[in-house]
């Protein structure tokens, strides 16, 4: 019987994470709100299901690992948690604690035990509403203790759940912003691109963040978030991943874009709201990563460290415009710089600006951007346009032999073949 799991205490995880901790907390809001709903299970059935999204994205604890119906217990320990966790915030919001042992002072006999727990009635001087409810609790028991010794076969109430919380039916709880504690910069990205996270979850981390930091564009930290997962998949090691650059941006990009879907009319950025207001502030970015300017090294008076550490930063800044120039053109090939009706040709035309301008810039850095940007020109770019696009292409191709960095020219030589294979299907009608 003691193997059991549905009877036997569950044993607790010997310590958690920080990246599971935020996992974890990133849900304390959507249990504690199914607590209070009027679906009997529906909270428990929300932390198993947690509990098989941690299995995915971290496995079984080690401390669980070979032993037997390791899931089970596991499953129980989460929804245990959760139900501590929330049960914890809310004593802490009603400024009481749960008492270790019975009153005995109250109950007057050791064998007393009709309540397991009592106010504290020689400090406060001001009796709120729960703590006159408590001392008529109170007051009932010392009565009635009278009767069981004439009574001895009447046996005292035992206590129960309805006791400990018939006090709680109105009381407000923390809000998402506060209960949540669990969107950070670092979640936020590694939620990007962990296939076990779905988009309902991700996008409840995202307008938890937004709740917890308002601003006018409260969006911002959620792309810079977005770039980072980018960097952070163009970066795994070659043996580990199985998609191309572009369709991984694809990927990550379309994960956002489902997530906004279920932004409620209330969150809004830069005057957008709902489930346009993620693409606005995707647009908002590209549109400040199409400028280009390099590290400017400081007239006199530097030292060598100061030198490498300029050579350093103006080298990241290359890479980084480099892959904005990446997310810009797989933004564009799925729609994502076009949403309202009043922006209407402006996107296209920032687009077309870029790559026919980048090309006869000073610095190769932009025309690997630009180069990027006319692909993804041709591919959502119309059959009547293929003798502009051969030209612009047939420039690259000349820029292409000035370039001096290595892996930028290697980068630009795939694009290049990409982007004539694409010309040429622009015939057989597979480029639209």
């Amino acid at each position: 019987m003691a193997s059991d799991p549905r009877v036997s205490k569950p044993r607790l995880p010997k310590a958690y994470t920080d990246e599971q901790l935020i996992f974890l907390r990133s849900h304390i809001s959507g249990f504690e709100t199914r607590t209070r709903g009027h679906v009997r299970g529906d909270a428990k059935k929300f932390a198993l299901d947690r509990a098989n999204e941690f299995l995915v994205r971290f496995g079984m604890p080690e401390d669980l690992q070979g032993i037997d119906e390791a899931e089970p217990r596991f499953r129980e320990q989460i929804y245990n948690w959760y139900k501590n966790t929330v049960g914890r915030a809310r004593r802490k919001l009603e400024g009481r604690t749960r008492s270790k042992k019975p009153a005995e002072k109250v109950s007057g006999s050791p064998g007393h035990n009709s309540l397991t727990w009592s106010p504290n009635l020689e400090t406060p001087t001001t009796v709120s509403y729960s703590a006159q409810n408590d001392i008529a609790a109170q007051t009932a028991s010392s009565s009635s203790q009278q009767r069981q010794q004439s009574q001895q076969h009447v046996p005292p109430p035992p206590p129960t759940g309805h006791i400990q919380f018939s006090f709680q039916t109105n009381v407000s709880v923390p809000s998402a912003a506060t209960l949540a504690l669990n969107a950070s910069p670092n979640a936020l990205r590694d939620a990007f691109f962990t296939r076990g996270i779905d988009v309902t979850t991700l996008s409840s981390l995202i307008q938890s963040y937004v709740l917890s930091h308002p601003s006018p564009t409260p969006l911002n930290p959620i792309i810079d978030a977005l770039f980072a997962a980018v960097t952070s998949s163009l970066n795994a090691p070659t043996a580990s991943r199985t998609a191309s650059n572009h369709d991984t941006i694809i990927t990550i990009l379309r994960r956002f874009t489902e997530a906004c879907g279920y932004f409620p009319p209330t969150l809004m950025h830069a005057g957008v709201s709902g489930p346009v207001a993620g693409p606005r502030a995707l647009q908002m970015a590209i549109r400040k990563s199409t400028v280009w300017y390099p590290v400017l090294a400081p007239a006199s008076g530097t030292t060598m460290s100061d030198e490498m550490e300029r050579i350093a930063a103006d080298r990241q800044k290359r890479k980084d415009y480099i892959q904005w120039a990446q997310i810009h053109g797989a933004a564009l090939e799925l729609g994502l710089l076009s949403f309202r009706g009043d922006y209407a040709g402006t996107t296209e035309s920032l687009s077309e600006l870029m790559a026919r301008d980048a090309v006869w810039e000073a610095d190769e850095v932009e025309w690997v951007a630009g180069i990027f940007i006319l692909q993804s020109l041709i591919r959502t770019g119309s059959l009547a346009r293929k003798h502009e696009y051969e030209q612009l292409l047939s420039t690259y191709e000349g820029r292409w032999k000035e370039i001096k960095d290595e892996a930028r020219q290697a980068l630009v030589t795939e694009v290049l073949l990409s982007a004539q294979q694409d010309l040429a299907h622009m015939d057989e009608g597979r480029v639209q």
